[in-house]
């Protein structure tokens, strides 16, 4: 019974890591092909299919820099680190105020501030458009960073919510009784327990803002202003695409959020099962 018992557990075993192998080849494997086209010259594109390249060429990436894409990556990486910064205060002061100070409609604000999801963000867009053309700030990122760091709040404060719930009040009171002052007990206590939650709320604002398109296509009226989604886009040709380069532009944009995906994966979903177990 017992040896049955083992093979059962041993099989089950290799099945489960099977069915996790499946997944990641199905989730890598686009990316990996691009890789492999992005150094691949243009004339192998159409021919054989094959998983490794016969002849590699750095042409594709010349031909991305000569064009100014990386460019649009000082533009994505501006908007994105000044959204992440401002989000993450922003959110980080919100959730904070919520569980910590008592005001008439903290409790229904805090749950409400949620429901600015069940808006289309498309609808925002004409209203955006003549506020930012009156400001005279179209073009320029500091409209970005806003219009992101609206976007992104209202999950990020519900990600720091439920961090802070996990802080108990009683070591900000014994830093007050040795004498902080309450902002020096908020930065020297707060926020070092919370630091995996403000890792999580900022890895995701800089992936929403890194990858939204609809806004930055509207917004960034030049060229000089776009971001890597517009200019991703720009390089789509109305009878022809140039494949090659296409896949070069793609590894370029899609390097920065995969290298912070993997170092800061762990926070993120550590923050998003957090925000879960708080509804």
């Amino acid at each position: 019974m017992s040896v049955n018992y083992a093979v059962y557990r041993r099989l089950a075993d290799l099945a489960r890591f099977a069915l996790l192998a499946a997944v990641i080849v199905v989730f890598l494997f686009p990316f990996l092909w691009i890789l492999k086209s992005s150094f691949e010259p243009s004339s192998l594109l159409y021919g054989e299919v094959t998983l490794i390249p016969t002849d590699v060429t750095m042409a594709h990436y010349e031909r991305a820099i000569e064009i100014g894409f990386l460019n649009a990556v000082k533009n994505s990486l501006v908007v994105a680190v000044g959204t992440t910064i401002l989000t993450t205060g922003a959110s980080l002061l919100g959730a904070y105020s919520v569980l910590r100070y008592t005001y008439p409609g903290r409790g229904a604000s805090a749950r409400l501030i949620l429901l600015t999801y069940m808006f289309p963000h498309v609808a925002l867009i004409v209203p955006m458009y003549q506020l930012a053309s009156t400001l005279n700030v179209l073009g320029h990122p500091v409209t970005l960073i806003v219009l992101h760091s609206m976007l992104a709040l209202p999950f990020c404060l519900w990600i720091l919510q439920a961090f802070l719930e996990d802080i108990p009040r009683e070591l900000e009171e014994a830093a007050l009784v040795e004498g902080a002052t309450e902002l020096q007990a908020f930065y020297h206590v707060t926020i070092p327990q919370a630091m995996p939650g403000i890792i999580a709320a900022g890895t995701f604002a800089f992936i929403m803002s890194w990858g939204e398109y609809m806004f930055a296509y509207v917004l960034m009226t030049t060229s000089a202003s776009h971001t890597v989604p517009v200019a991703l886009f720009q390089l789509l040709g109305s009878y022809a695409v140039d494949w090659g380069l296409l896949s070069a532009v793609g590894v370029i944009a899609t390097l920065p959020v995969l290298a912070l995906f993997w170092l800061m994966a762990k926070y993120l979903g550590k923050g998003i099962a957090k925000g879960t177990g708080a509804v």
